[in-house]
């Protein structure tokens, strides 16, 4: 029983024995870590005192050998867009990151495998910091949420850090002539803004693009990106120059949206217009209709796309392919208008060249001319088709020279007879050169003539646009290589 009440007793006096020495480890620990903490604060607040206090923030680094500042400059790129061609404009989401050595920060670490110290961006205010600009930039803003996004830190030999997170917007001069199958450049120009190159440099580090920024943009790909390096001269003064970094963004346009929403309708309204040739020619309501609702149709799906181009003085190869569109609805619709026009003419030559054949009859010989013309008494001379047809063959084998000398081998009939074979001949002749003929001649040609065209057109301007002319950009210097 004595052993029973003990041995919970014992356990009970070695559980509190175990925390307290637990407790008093914890205590221990916290106590070295608090101390570590506020040596290395002090520090760390003491090394801070002496650097801003061993320089000046208005006056710029020097360096020993009175060699220029060099900055470096580093950009990531993690979206870009949206891209104006009204406004000639881009815009992009980046990191913007410089370094530069500045040794009146230079300090001795207290821990050797960390050198650097990462500060407050409110500190910049209190340090020395170049003057970068972007240069060709319009409306560009650092992100403040939740704070501003500024990363800071300061090696113990004096290289400063600086990283910020940017969204630029800057000016994008764009060549349209091969609009929508063009392919433009888009720069950003880096530079100082008061500090000449014998001051300060810049130089490139890196250019990094993200690998899913492709799929952000919905009209172009792009293509490279080159970067360069230059020396501006300033206006201002001519012996002096600006250290200026470029980079140049190559983006090809994509075409899918422009001909699902031009291309494929224009055709299409094109196309519609040519069922004019198969309608009557009487039917000129259906026709004159179907003409003015195809170039209405043109007029709103190609021109409603110039409000959000920039107005250009010269032509796009969009303005072309809309314009030639406009040239064959134009063209169908004149068609009609010349069957018309050539139907009332032929009918008026007709009715000429037969006054012209009675006028040139004796007055007995015109009413037997009119009788075998038109039929109307049954007691003049009938003419069958054979002795036409072998007037008709006659005609044809006399020689040239027996036409001049009007000698006829038909001398031995009567004047008559032969007046009543040259009638029927000229009703012949009337009967076969119907008006309806000539004008369905028009159209059949106009069924194949305007697609033909038509396609011929295209081919040219697609392997033209596609591969023939080249891009505007390749002239510009820089554009022609690029890294990606």
């Amino acid at each position: 029983m004595v052993t029973v009440f003990i041995l919970p007793i014992i356990a009970l006096i070695h559980g509190h024995h175990s925390q307290a020495i637990i407790d008093m480890k914890k205590q221990r620990l916290n106590s070295r870590s608090t101390t570590y903490n506020q040596t290395l604060i002090r520090y760390t607040t003491k090394v801070l005192d002496t650097i801003l206090l061993n320089q000046d923030k208005n006056f710029r680094p020097v360096n020993p050998d009175n060699s220029p500042l060099q900055v470096e400059v580093d950009i990531s790129v993690r979206s870009m867009g949206p891209i104006s061609e009204q406004n000639m404009e881009f815009s992009l989401d980046c990191y913007f990151r410089q370094k530069w050595l500045d040794r009146r920060l230079a300090f001795t670490p207290i821990n050797p495998s960390k050198p650097e110290i990462p500060l407050a961006s409110k500190m910049l205010k209190d340090i020395w910091v170049p003057d970068t600009y972007i240069r060709n930039g319009r409306k560009s803003y650092l992100h403040t949420l939740t704070v501003p996004n500024i990363l800071f830190r300061v090696r113990s030999d004096g290289q400063v850090h600086v990283s910020q997170r940017l969204t630029i917007r800057s000016r994008c001069q764009m060549f349209l002539k091969k609009f929508p199958m063009d392919t433009q450049a888009c720069p950003i120009e880096v530079g100082s803004l008061g500090y000449f190159s014998k001051d300060v440099i810049y130089r490139w580090k890196e250019v990094e693009l993200d690998s899913k920024m492709g799929n952000m943009l919905s009209q172009y790909q792009i293509l490279s990106l080159s970067k360069s390096e230059r020396n501006v001269s300033d206006f201002r003064y001519s012996d002096r120059n600006l250290s200026v970094l470029n980079v140049y963004f190559k983006l090809q346009r994509q075409q899918g949206y422009y001909i699902l929403q031009i291309y494929t309708p224009c055709t299409l309204v094109v196309v519609m217009s040519w069922v004019s040739f198969w309608i009557n020619k009487e039917a000129s309501p259906a026709r004159v209709s179907l003409g003015i609702m195809t170039v209405l149709s043109m007029s709103t799906i190609g021109f409603g796309l110039r409000t959000d181009l920039p107005k250009v003085s010269h032509s796009t190869a969009l303005d072309v392919y809309i314009l030639t569109c406009f040239v064959f609805l134009f063209a169908a619709m004149v068609e009609y208008a010349v069957i018309n026009y050539a139907q009332i003419v032929y009918i008026r030559k007709q009715i000429h060249d037969l006054k012209g054949l009675e006028q040139n009859s004796a007055m007995g010989q015109m009413r037997m001319f009119t009788a075998g013309l038109m039929g109307a008494r049954r007691d003049t001379i009938q003419v069958d088709d054979l002795a036409v047809a072998k007037e008709e063959a006659r005609r044809k084998a006399v020689p040239w020279w027996k036409k001049l000398c009007n000698k006829d081998e038909q001398g031995n009939t009567s004047v008559f007879y032969r007046m009543a074979v040259k009638a029927a001949i000229a009703k012949k002749t009337l009967r076969n050169g119907d008006p309806a003929e000539v004008v369905n001649k028009i159209d059949n040609f106009s069924k194949w003539a305007f697609p033909t065209l038509y396609i011929i057109f295209n081919v040219f301007y697609w392997v033209a646009y596609l591969h023939l002319i080249p891009d505007e950009i390749d002239s510009l210097p820089n554009i022609s290589g690029g890294l990606y």
